[in-house]
């Protein structure tokens, strides 16, 4: 039966086995981040049904999604009931890793499927390529965190909803509600796809003139789409409180605390208590803004720190120098094909639309989002852009005058992968071409998210003459991350060594110093 397959399905199952691989590798070799622990610890008490928002900065925006990577503890305690651990939990996260592993391969399955139905194979071939080397998606999607997932759901109901607009039908229609369901229990900022997506529904029923007259229709789609979401955000929480109204709830953000004594306070509302109580708290510690050491270090971009609000260009900036060359390229290239492309070529509404979804995100989040802290908040985009980026291959330039374009772009892209593999959370582009003067631009998870611990140890036992820099000023070899060194929680501990300048990088997210040779650092 193989043989009956044609060379691109074996190059699809080759493209999959090779993220799967590159995974596995990565989540050996990366130590446990920052935020995965409080992940980890939602996700094992939605398993024991208990979807409480117990530690209140901890689990503001943790998800029930998170539930599915405690399942392999679960499994094992199972297996042996007698199991105790004394890692603290950090095993448990090292094996729930593989979970957003595997389930994230439908991210390239869909990446795949939607840009083959819209540029035929060879557009599906390399949009699935760019997702197998994508720094970004490949660095969280090994990660027991949300922000994976978040680009799972992206362009599933994107995917979803765009096959429904097309064909019509119940189908497509329920996949839809369902994936935007699922949306609402795996990130809060997902919420805004609601948003989007009635804005798009709006604008489509007026083009086909079906607002009114199809307004049966319409109302019962609405209806459907609602229960189901409404049905699944609360499976999420376990239906823990649903309908309580904003008058019982102990909240803490000026913003829905403002509404708390108004008729809109006093009205019932279809949602578990969980998912309220969270999204008070997320909006809440925004309000507070980075800074607050109930929330984060401060905002920090191209060497300027903020406290309390961000930059309103922070995540085109990080998008800049975080987003491969390849894509750059590709994205300009696709908005120049819009202005110049000929009456019937190409998918100008849906490029259109995948487009403004993008920076929707990259322009919203940079206005509205006070706490700043990497480019994991608009990760959800790349499978988007990488749906956009099958319009490439088939132009009628690159197929027929300029065929090693593409072939310099897929090599240009594996080897600015294997760079930073498999600590792909520090990977820049080559923007910045000296790697150890990357702090001057960007800082926090877009470099270190706590993940270089492993690597960083068998350098020091490589290297005995280099330490770990502390407080008191000396001479010799030193080693500190970057954000101690850029100082986002404002200790002041390190400032003697902002005296020298850096003379190389460990793991890219660690910088080097030698107090004997280094030049001042003016």
């Amino acid at each position: 039966m193989l043989r009956k397959k044609g060379i691109n399905f074996f190059i699809v199952i080759g493209l999959f086995v090779v993220y799967l691989v590159n995974g596995v590798i990565a989540i050996q070799k990366n130590s446990v981040t920052y935020d995965e622990m409080d992940h980890w610890s939602y996700g094992k008490r939605i398993l024991k049904m208990q979807p409480q928002k117990v530690y209140p900065f901890d689990d503001a925006s943790a998800m029930p999604i998170s539930g599915l990577n405690a399942i392999p503890r679960a499994a094992e305690q199972l297996l042996n009931p007698s199991l105790s651990k004394t890692d603290g939990g950090f095993s448990d996260i090292m094996h729930g890793r593989y979970v957003t592993l595997f389930i994230c391969l439908l991210t390239g399955f869909f990446i795949y499927q939607w840009s083959k139905k819209m540029f035929g194979e060879k557009g599906g071939l390399f949009s699935l390529f760019l997702f197998v080397v994508c720094p970004n998606l490949n660095a969280h999607g090994t990660l027991l965190t949300t922000d994976a997932y978040a680009a799972l759901l992206t362009v599933s109901t994107t995917y979803y909803f765009w096959k429904f607009i097309k064909e019509s039908g119940w189908k497509y229609f329920l996949a839809f509600s369902i994936s935007l369901g699922i949306a609402q229990i795996t990130k809060y900022s997902l919420v805004h796809l609601v948003l989007i997506f009635a804005v798009v529904s709006i604008f489509v029923l007026v083009k086909r003139k079906t607002l009114f007259t199809g307004w049966k229709i319409n109302l019962l789609r609405l209806t459907v789409l609602a229960l189901i979401v409404l049905f699944i955000t609360n499976a999420g929480y376990l239906f823990q409180n649903t309908g309580r109204s904003l008058s019982n709830f102990e909240l803490h953000s000026k913003s829905l605390s403002s509404l708390k004594e108004t008729a809109i306070g006093k009205i019932p509302i279809p949602l578990p208590g969980p998912y309220i109580e969270g999204l008070d708290l997320t909006i809440y510690m925004n309000e507070l803004g980075a800074g607050d050491p109930n929330v984060s270090g401060d905002n920090y971009l191209f060497g300027e720190k903020r406290a309390g609000h961000g930059f309103w260009y922070y995540y085109l900036a990080v998008f800049l120098f975080k987003t491969p060359l390849t894509v750059l390229f590709i994205l300009l290239a696709a908005i120049i094909f819009l202005f110049v492309r000929k009456k019937k070529e190409g998918y100008p509404s849906t490029m259109i639309f995948l487009l403004g979804i993008c920076f929707y995100f990259l322009f919203l989040l940079g206005f509205t989002n006070h706490v700043q802290i990497g480019i994991r908040h608009v990760i959800l985009i790349y499978p988007l852009l990488y749906v956009l980026a099958g319009f490439f291959v088939i132009l009628p330039i690159v197929q027929n005058r300029n065929k090693f374009i593409t072939p310099i772009l897929v090599i240009y892209s594996v080897v600015s992968f294997c760079v930073f593999f498999p600590n792909l959370i520090s990977y820049t582009n080559e923007l910045i071409p000296d790697k150890k003067t990357a702090y001057k631009i960007m800082a926090d998870s877009n470099i270190d998210f706590g993940q270089g611990e492993f690597a960083l140890a068998k350098y020091l036992k490589k290297h005995p003459g280099t330490k770990r820099a502390g407080a008191e000023p000396g001479l010799g070899k030193f080693v500190i991350s970057i954000n101690d060194y850029v100082d986002l929680n404002n200790t002041n501990k390190y400032n003697w060594l902002k005296e020298y300048k850096p003379v190389g990088h460990v793991n890219f997210c660690f910088l080097l110093f030698d107090t004997n040779t280094s030049l001042p650092n003016k």
